[in-house]
């Protein structure tokens, strides 16, 4: 089995494969992986309350919650682009 590969035709192929690669890799996704970030603050010295925050990193927003119960009303509710 003697196969002739010509080298133009590969380097093209080649080319084009790492343009094709470059073009994916560099265009924005849709996902919304990493869009909210999680943070609390642990309780001071003369309470028992913990704060949780949720910041939606492409709005700003941020949602409270606090181990007392008392929560945003919206704390819970789906985010943007949630059911």
């Amino acid at each position: 089995m003697n196969i002739k590969i010509d080298i133009k035709s590969a380097l093209v192929g080649l080319g084009a494969g790492v343009l094709i690669a470059l073009v994916v890799a560099a265009s924005p996704s849709g996902s919304s992986v990493g869009r909210y970030q999680l943070t609390s603050v642990a309780p001071h010295e003369n309470t028992s309350t913990c704060y949780v925050f949720v910041i939606d990193t492409m709005t700003g927003k941020v949602w409270k919650g606090s181990t007392d119960s008392r929560a945003d009303d919206a704390c819970f509710a789906p985010k943007d682009g949630e059911k």
